[in-house]
Order: structure tokens, then sequence, then C-alpha cells
């Protein structure tokens, strides 16, 4: 190919990979397949290596990153970042809005509020609309450069799109960049397999990634950037509010935060507060609070700003998520997989609104490195549905307590054990038999949302332990209504009802088997992306590291599992038997025409004859999406009892509700 072809070829490509990212991630709308998409990317590298000149600034192959020999220098910010002041109750807030009201006798205030992402602020500046630095916040006036970082995150746009807005001639914006919370705990899961030093909270880690001299590096850690405000611009901008500002920053092709409101009183302000507080576990990243903005741009330049903070801006913060107690005992947990989990038993502390008595230590090499003892006061955090885990150790005890030691054989069962040969640092139970792995892989199996067996809880798995019944997974579809009469507590309407669930679970899909055969590192998520990609069973069998690598949500830590699983000794035989029992090991394929393709579903409320999976079951097998939250992107939310606030925003966005039977009406019409 000569030059002038290969400029052609690579002007193509780079449209149409700068087209799949705008789709991927600003419209959640894909044409193309995860493979496709990387072929596109691969053949453009492939070109630029052929003919260096020809590579742009704005180029999509950024996004792969390079490795940069000496540290970030300094950047002069065009306009001052400013940091926010806090309010942590209504009441405070309440009089920030006094506050407003001194400055602005008289007038109308609207705000705009939004959710407070607890990740780290960065500028980016655009010339001509090409992308020429992003810099860290630093002191406000001076950060770091960080380009090569910031463009490898796909939701930073290289170049601005000139479709519906014009393009100003110097643009200097700002965002929060941040790491999803199932990105941070499979980072951590990595880290701590390598015996790394596992990051504190996903804010350390999204600063510590875009701050690596190899951004090759930050660009597997799948950061993603909100754009929230601007600096400055020169010659272009046609924006004279917040919200206005939002509205043409995503025409300009910026990610925006989806849970953005405009507030038209006060008490907008205040419900807007209130439910952002209970969903805020519902959130895959992390908040941990609501900034709130005047909306009038010349009613922002009248209030004007304190050395320190705007005052036409305030952030509401949510309770905090950590706290701090003392160990009174540190005990060792088998987990299904056989993995020793040392634990650190609590004095019971309220923590992000629950009362939290234990928490994670991880591994032995972490207690070594914490230096924890019984009795030490250590600083907790709960972020999410993240399990409540140890951050440091905040005050030594004064009694003369022993340091903690790995223990030489397994706590449970007494059997030999070893370390992983893979990552060095977990130390496992290497008895199959033992009786605790057995317990936690039933439990895990029956869970609603694996099979989805009811009433297959804890303690009707110990008795079926102790009594010899089961020996593995496959052995619940064996168990038959005499075996059942034999536990304590089970009449026959308990067994019949019992039965009828271990029956039904054999219908699940093949994403909630996969989730409920325990895989290592796989989750629900990457069970149904897995399931997707591979549609039965025996094709993901067969799959190699390689191949699952490319699949997008699929990393090396995950691929390597699933290959390693599938290897065991054990897992052929197994999967025979659950095969034999009549259990169902196809993925539905999502048909052309069904009703509910492509469709975002919302429950809220006690579904009446129909469990939460169940339904969500439904929805994903007949090519829908289970939202978290209510937003205009949501198509339908189904209403069962005692509905929550969800109910109430779904008529506000005029989104529509649906009866529980309206719902089966339309799954089973």
């Amino acid at each position: 190919m000569d030059k002038v072809a290969a400029k052609r070829e690579i002007e193509r490509l780079t449209n149409e990979i700068d087209q799949h990212n705008q789709r991927y991630y600003n419209q959640n709308s894909p044409i193309v397949s995860d493979k496709e998409y990387d072929h596109l990317l691969s053949r453009l590298i492939s070109l630029e290596k052929e003919f260096p000149v020809l590579k742009k600034n704005d180029s999509p192959s950024h996004r792969v990153g390079i490795k940069i020999s000496q540290g970030a220098p300094a950047v002069k910010h065009r306009a001052k970042m400013f940091s926010l002041d806090n309010t942590y109750s209504i009441g405070e807030l309440t009089d920030w809005f006094k506050r407003l009201h001194k400055g602005l006798p008289g007038e109308k205030i609207e705000f705009v509020a939004e959710l407070k992402i607890d990740g780290v602020s960065a500028s980016l500046t655009y010339e001509k609309g090409q992308m020429v630095l992003g810099a860290t916040r630093g002191d406000g006036t001076v950060g770091e450069d960080v380009t090569y970082a910031l463009k490898t995150i796909r939701t930073v746009p290289l170049k601005l799109c000139r479709d519906k807005e014009p393009v100003p001639d110097l643009l200097e914006i700002r965002g929060e960049v941040f790491m999803p919370l199932a990105d941070f705990r499979l980072l951590n899961e990595a880290r701590s397999c390598k015996g790394e030093q596992v990051f504190a909270n996903p804010r350390n880690a999204t600063s510590g990634s875009i701050k690596l001299l190899d951004s090759r590096v930050t660009a597997k850690r799948n950061l993603q950037c909100f754009i929230h405000s601007f600096g400055m611009s020169e010659r272009g901008r046609n924006w004279q509010s917040q919200w206005d500002f939002i509205l043409r920053a995503k025409d300009l092709g910026f990610n925006i935060n989806p849970h953005y409101r405009l507030c038209l009183t006060f008490e907008d302000v205040i419900a807007y507060c209130q439910e952002s507080q209970e969903r805020r576990h519902d959130i895959p990243y992390e908040v941990d609070g609501v900034v709130v903005k005047v909306n009038n741009f010349k009613q922002q330049e009248r209030l004007g700003a304190t050395l320190k903070s705007p005052r036409w801006a305030i952030a509401y913060k949510f309770p905090a998520q950590q706290a701090t107690t003392v160990v009174s005992n540190i005990v060792v947990q088998v987990g299904r997989t056989g993995v020793l989990t040392p634990v650190a038993e609590l004095e019971p502390v309220e923590c992000a609104g629950v009362t939290i008595s234990r928490a994670t230590l991880h591994n032995f090499d972490e207690v070594k490195r914490l230096g924890i003892k019984q009795g030490d006061t250590v600083l907790l955090q709960r972020a999410g549905d993240v399990i409540p885990k140890v951050i440091k150790v905040v005050t030594k005890s004064d009694k003369k307590s022993k340091p903690f030691k790995a223990p030489k054989r397994c706590p449970v069962c007494g059997g030999d054990i070893a370390k992983d040969r893979d990552d060095q640092v977990a130390l496992h139970c290497i008895n199959p038999s033992c009786s605790k792995q057995l317990e936690r892989r039933l439990i895990h199996f029956a869970s609603r949302g694996a099979m989805d067996i009811e009433s297959l809880g804890e303690a009707v798995v110990l008795q079926l332990i102790k009594k010899g019944m089961v020996k593995d997974i496959a052995d619940i579809y064996a168990l038959g209504k005499e075996d059942l009469l034999k536990l304590e507590l089970f009449k026959e309407k308990k067994v019949n009802r019992l039965l009828k669930a271990i029956e039904e679970s054999k219908k699940q899909p093949l994403s909630r088997l996969l989730f409920g055969l325990g895989i290592e590192n796989i989750g629900e998520k990457a069970a149904a992306v897995l399931a997707k990609k591979y549609e039965n069973l025996q094709a993901l069998q067969r799959a190699e590291v390689v191949d699952l690598e490319k699949i997008r949500d699929v990393g090396k830590v995950m691929a390597d599992s699933i290959v390693k699983f599938f290897q065991q000794a054990g897992t052929e035989k197994l999967i025979d038997k659950i095969q034999r029992a009549g259990v169902n090991m196809i993925e539905p394929v999502e048909i052309e025409g069904v009703k509910l393709l492509d469709k975002k579903f919302v429950f809220t409320g006690e579904l009446s004859g129909l469990s939460r999976s169940q339904a969500s079951g439904l929805v994903k097998m007949h090519g829908g999406e289970i939202l978290a939250t209510v937003s205009k992107k949501t198509d339908y939310v189904v209403l069962g009892r005692n509905p929550g606030s969800k109910y109430a925003k779904a008529k506000r966005l005029g989104v529509r509700v649906l009866t529980l039977k309206e719902f089966q009406e339309m799954i089973y019409e």
C-alpha cells in the first residue's frame, strides 16, 4: 500500500473506530462485536507503524498507551479548579440556600444536582476540537500533566464532535475520572493473587492508575470519566447555564452522568439528595454525596467565590462509609474453593447505615502487612455492597497480644493446606472432602443469583452434609421425598416445596448455572457475558485463554480461572452428573422480533408469586436488560407491592409503569 492509500485507510479506520466508541460508551448501543472492534484497532495500529508520519494526535491508537521515561511535569490551569465546601445535613444545606438569597435578593434560583463521584478531578484542554492536554487538579492552580494516561480512557474524546454543536477554538473542561466498582474488585483480586499491595478504595486505585509512567497499564484498568463543568473557553461557546452546558457537552461527544437533574426549586434539590442517598448502593461506581450548583452562569458570576470554594456550589455528603472499632478476635474462614481467609471479629460498629461485626483481612500476607493483632483499633470501610474490610491499624493495643500466624492445617477438617501454585499467596485446604468447602459450594449454587433453589438454605445444607446425602452439588438433583423427610423440621408440605424448587432450577439459563458452579473470579455479570458469547456449556469448555481474553469484560485473571476450572479432574465428571440430571446447559438465544429485545426494565416493590431473580431472568431470557435505577433510558418500571422512590421517579420522567400482570402478559402472550 502506498502512502496516499494508507492515509485514506487510516482516516477511514479512525472515523469508524470513533463512531463505535461513541455508540458503545456514550449511546449504549454498540453495532459491532468486541472481536470486530479489536480487528479495526489492530489494523489501524499496524498501518500507523508502517507509516508513522501519518499518525495523528487524535488517533484512537493512543488508547493503548505508551511508556514515558520521567514523571509528570507541572501544568498551570487556565482557570482555577476550585474545591467545594461540604454540608452534612439537610439543615446545613438549607443554610447555604439562605446565603444564596442574600447574595441574589428577590431572584428566582434554579439548580442542577448531580452525584458526587469519589474519583479524581481532571482538566481536559481542546484546541480547535483536538485534545492537547490532560491534567490533575493539583492545588487548583497547578496540576500534573497526565495527557498520555487520560488519552487511554475511552470515554474521554480525543476530538470533539462538530455535528450538532459549534466547537470553541479553545476549551478547558473539567470532569471526574473513576474506576467502576466491579473493575476495582477485579484489580484488587489480581494484585492480591500476585502478592502486591491492594488499593484501599477505588479513588486510590484511580489516582495511582493515571499517574503511572506506563499508560499501557492504565489502558487495561477500564477507567471512566464523566464531564461535569467547564473552566474557560475562547470563541464558540454558546451556553448560558449549567444545564445548557451539560446538554451541549453531550453533543460534543463528552460522557455525561445520566443522574443529572434540573431542580426548579430548592425542595426539588432536597428530594434529589434524599433519593440519591437511598440508591447510592445501586450505583456501579463509588459516590459519596451530591453536588448542587446554581444553574444560571450570570448568577454564578455575581455570587463569586472565596479563595478556596465557589459560593454558587456546595457538596451534600452522605453518612460516612468508614468507622473505627476494636478487633476482638481473628479467625480463619474456609471458602467454597478451599481458600483460607483470615477474618477480623469486631466490636459492633455502625458504618454506612449497617452494623458491622466482621471484616475480611483478604489473606495472610495482608495480615502481616497490616500488623494487625487482637485488641487493636482499626479503620473499617464499607462501600456499596462490598464486604467490609480493614484499611489500617489506627492504634495498637496496650495488651501484649501475640502476632497472628497462619494455620498449619485446615481449621475445619484438619487436612493439609498449601499455597496455590499460580498466585503463591492464598492458602488452600487441599482436602476435597472438606465439609466447609462443600457447604459453601452448595449454599452458593442454591443462592438467588445462581440456581435460585428456595428453601435450600444453610440449615438444610448442613443437615444434608451431616447425614451424607450430598457429596457434591450434583447430588442435590438425586434427592428424593424419603431422603428429605429424614431431615429435622421437614414435613410433607415443606419437602414438596423444596423438591419443586429443585426441579424448577433445572430450567435456569446457562448464565445462572455458570455462576452457580462457583468458578473463581466469575461473578454474575461475567457469567452472563460468557453465556451470551458461547450459548452452551460445551462450547465454553473448549475455549482457550487467548479466546476468552478477547471478550470485553473478561480479563486475563478471569480467563485463566475459567480454563483452570474446566481442566480440573473432577469438573468433567461433575458437569456430566448435572447434565444427566436434566439441568439446562444452554443460554436462550435472543430471537429477532421478541418484544423485550433491547428493552430496559426496573423492578420496584414486592412481586407476588415471583422472586426478583426469576423476574430478572425472564427479562434477560427474552432479550431485555435489567437496570438498577430509573432514568430516561428506562423503557418499563414493573410495580410490585409497597413500591419505593423508583415509582415516583418513573411517573416524573414519564416512564411507562406496568403492573405485574401486565408484565407477565407481555412475556407470555
